[in-house]
């Protein structure tokens, strides 16, 4: 690496090897969409940055490796650094030529992905508050820096919605991937642009899964089913039951049933979160597996939104799994734990869509299970008459 030559990038949440596929598709997506907005070019490399307390810490000062994302080559540095540097370049304390400094000086943008949903309280602080060190260090470092498409808010805690739009109001830029926080951006004069989420930059690949039509995906978040994650503990007594539902119905229509996890890890399961546990727990549960198909393997972001795309109609509990319908043009139908889903499918013209299932009662079941059903008879009609 020369220094002074090379231009770097930052991007907060980076991890296209992320146990949720959602927030892998915002890592592959994101290098696309900040080159399609002109903020970066293919001479850009990617930094990701480790702070360490104490010096004496036996950490790899700098790691490299090569990316392959949507067919371009990305090389990535991940820096392990004593906090001290930190602090000295805080201060402008730029006489000791270190590491840090030779690349921090060297980064054009920081863009802060923040998980495309993590600028909220809603799944606690603590989550929230590691969304922000990106952020908290371009303004520090005096790096511009952009809020990429994402969805902020909601607040439980009207602090906290306070110190969020204190940050943004220091961004050069603030893209959302829909409208419901835009009163309060506008009430403090802060501008933004809606644009879509980072998923729809990433391409599709093909995964050699066969599929049976006429077919339809189902998407069984571990989140929901677990009812154990977070502040959402205790909301989903009767999710099990829904997609249980949901399965019978499409059974009794002749379809295929494929369950596809969204997030997931095939070597350590995410407590109270992962998607494969929660399907395999469901599918076995199942009494009736006629026409039903668990897919059981460890496909990357890209090959998910590809395997989505061949349904013929889609039931989602995980955002970015209905954002992979949606951008490939894939009929679909959410199941909702928070505003988000609602302003996200209405930003790309979708109306009457989605089922709220926080504290779904039995007795509320038969109603959402005829809301998918006319959704999915109104698809059938409309592929009728073309």
């Amino acid at each position: 690496m020369k220094a002074g030559t090379t231009k770097y990038v930052i991007l907060s949440d980076f991890n296209v090897r992320s146990n949720n596929r959602g927030t892998a598709a915002l890592g592959y997506g994101a290098l696309a969409f900040l080159q399609s907005k002109g903020y970066i070019d293919d001479g850009f490399e990617i930094v990701k940055i480790r702070f360490h307390r104490y010096p004496w810490s036996k950490i790899p000062k700098e790691k490299v490796s090569e990316l392959d994302i949507n067919g371009k080559k990305w090389k990535l540095h991940e820096l392990s650094v004593w906090a001290l540097e930190r602090y000295l370049y805080r201060f402008r304390l730029h006489f000791l030529n270190t590491l840090y400094r030779r690349i921090i000086s060297n980064v054009r943008i920081v863009a802060a992905i923040n998980g495309g949903d993590g600028l909220t309280d809603l799944y606690g602080n603590k989550l929230l508050d590691s969304r922000l060190p990106e952020m908290k260090l371009a303004i520090e470092s005096r790096i511009p820096f952009i809020v990429m498409p994402q969805t902020i808010g909601p607040f439980l805690d009207p602090a906290n919605k306070e110190r969020i739009l204190s940050i943004l109001g220091k961004a050069q830029k603030i893209y959302v991937r829909d409208t419901n926080f835009v009163k309060e951006l506008e009430d403090k004069g802060l501008q933004y642009e809606v644009d879509n989420d980072l998923s729809c930059y990433m391409q599709p690949e093909p995964v050699d899964v066969e599929i049976k039509h006429p077919c339809v995906g189902v998407n069984v978040s571990g989140l929901a089913y677990s009812n154990r994650f977070g502040n959402l503990a205790g909301e989903f007594d009767c999710y099990p039951a829904l997609m249980e539902g949901i399965v019978r119905m499409f059974q009794s229509k002749g379809c295929n049933v494929y369950i596809i996890p969204h997030s997931y890890n095939t070597e350590s399961i995410e407590a109270n979160n992962d998607d494969m546990e929660a399907s395999k727990q469901f599918y076995d549960g199942l009494t009736e597996k006629e026409k039903v198909f668990f897919v059981d393997r460890n496909l990357i972001s890209p090959q998910i939104k590809y395997l989505i795309s061949r349904m013929d109609f889609f039931i989602g509990t995980r955002m970015h799994a209905n954002f992979a319908a949606i951008f490939t043009g894939t009929p679909v139908f959410g199941l909702a734990y928070s505003y988000k889903f609602k302003g996200a499918f209405e930003r790309n013209g979708i109306y009457n869509r989605v089922a709220l299932i926080n504290n779904l009662k039995e007795s509320d079941i038969s109603g959402v299970l005829s809301q998918i059903e006319s959704a999915y008879n109104d698809d059938v009609k409309s592929k009728q008459t073309k």
